[in-house]
């Protein structure tokens, strides 16, 4: 039960679920990178796939009425701003590598599949992200597990 736990959550927020497979599961090395890639993985593609699912939704069969309409001054917010300058800045791989970290596997797919489009690279950048964010993440917390034990 544990484990199906730890792949929910890290479906969705993927570096908020280290520290409790770690400490309060009692997960080793190799199970919190099994688990947590797993559930990274599969949050990734459903991300993907239902995100452009939903573009695709909103842009082709939503009636025009209904369809958003852009005002001629738009209101940036600190958070759009912030997306905007990733995108500028850094592009996909801005995306990728802060998709795990600061935002979440959902919307860091659904950007990617915004902006860059709904393609077998994206998706397997992004998979290389949270991989290496799963690493860096266990070994971080199992170290401290180590020292404070």
């Amino acid at each position: 039960m544990k484990e199906l736990t730890v792949i929910f959550f890290c479906s969705w927020k993927f570096a908020a679920t280290f520290p409790v497979a770690i400490y309060v599961m009692r997960m080793s090395f190799i199970e919190t990178l099994i688990y947590t890639n797993l559930g990274g993985i599969i949050g990734t593609f459903v991300s993907v796939y239902f995100s452009g699912f939903l573009l695709k939704v909103w842009n082709n069969y939503w009636p025009e009425e209904f369809k958003l309409k852009r005002k001629k001054r738009r209101i940036f917010t600190k958070r759009n701003r912030f997306f905007v300058k990733i995108r500028l800045k850094y592009g996909l791989f801005g995306i990728v590598v802060l998709s795990p970290v600061l935002l979440s596997i959902p919307l860091g797919s659904f950007l990617t599949v915004k902006y860059y489009g709904l393609k077998k690279e994206n998706v397997i950048w992004l998979i290389a992200g949270q991989v290496f964010w799963s690493v860096v993440y266990t070994l971080f917390y199992i170290q401290v597990r180590t020292i404070v034990s």
